[in-house]
């Protein structure tokens, strides 16, 4: 109902007021539906959605898992065909459309920092991750990797993974059919995000179920929203459909991100989850 409030409305998704409404709107709503169904049921929503402390070194991997996404992509996309790396900044900022007065003064900070402007941004993604990216990350999560995860832990990890990543994909439709995250090719946007959620979802799956806490899935998510999306600075050659975060890049990291897990969970875990069996959770 959101998105098409949005639709009819004309709502600029790339804007500053369409930002904040589909965070308020649109991220939260997975939240509001697990709340509320907790409350319908009479059970408690800490308990339902894992909104609980937790392992805290999980959480704090979880937390900082974006940087090696943001490398994996970066290399990843590397790789495809036409597509390059590279550090010019100014490129970066003029395909955003920033006036020549404004990039001037963006390339004279980051020519100005003490540390390498890559340590800094990703830093300051770091920083967001930990704050306002959380707030909105808990949104989605309380729902996804929350209430959604514990009624499908029956499943275990790899059904449960795929459903969600699957639903979690497909809910993001109405957006990116309006021009979000793939401006240019909203209909195979809708593919490829879903190709995204699914490749992640086990990695989301597994730190949560680590951690025990939803917590993990939340930073993870809000960390991954400001640092993976440097992937756009760091590649040119190609549109977000490839080398975006969400892109065909970011599947590639996804898988490999995914294979990590798996090897974790089977040559180094004491307890697997990743067997099939039902997953024991918070």
């Amino acid at each position: 109902m959101g998105a098409i409030a949005f639709a009819v409305l004309g709502v600029d998704l790339g804007s500053l007021r369409g930002t904040v409404l589909v965070v308020a709107v649109y991220m939260w709503a997975p939240a509001v539906a697990a709340i509320l169904t907790q409350r319908w049921v009479g059970d408690s929503i800490r308990i339902g959605c894992g909104l609980r402390r937790g392992r805290l070194r999980w959480i704090g991997l979880a937390w900082v898992t974006p940087v090696g996404l943001l490398a994996l992509t970066i290399g990843f996309g590397a790789l495809l065909p036409e597509v390059s790396f590279t550090t010019d900044y100014g490129a970066f900022l003029r395909d955003l459309g920033l006036p020549a007065e404004q990039i001037d003064a963006s390339l004279a900070v980051l020519e100005g920092l003490p540390v390498p402007p890559v340590v800094f941004l990703v830093g300051q993604g770091l920083v967001a991750g930990l704050t306002i990216n959380a707030v909105a990350a808990l949104g989605e999560e309380l729902g996804w990797r929350g209430l959604l995860l514990r009624e499908l832990s029956p499943l275990g990890f790899w059904r449960l993974s795929l459903l969600t990543g699957v639903v979690w994909g497909i809910w993001h439709a109405p957006l990116i059919v309006q021009g979000h995250n793939f401006p240019d090719a909203p209909v195979a946007g809708i593919v490829v995000m879903t190709g995204w959620t699914v490749a992640a979802s086990p990695l989301f799956t597994y730190l949560t179920v680590r951690a025990k806490s939803v917590l993990a899935a939340t930073l993870l998510h809000g960390s991954f929203n400001a640092v993976a999306s440097l992937s756009l600075v760091y590649l040119t050659g190609a549109g977000t459909l490839l080398v975006g975060p969400v892109g065909v890049a970011g599947i590639g990291a996804g898988v490999l991100a995914t294979t990590t897990c798996v090897v974790h969970d089977r040559y180094v875990a004491a307890v697997r989850v990743s067997a099939g069996e039902p997953l024991e959770l918070w």
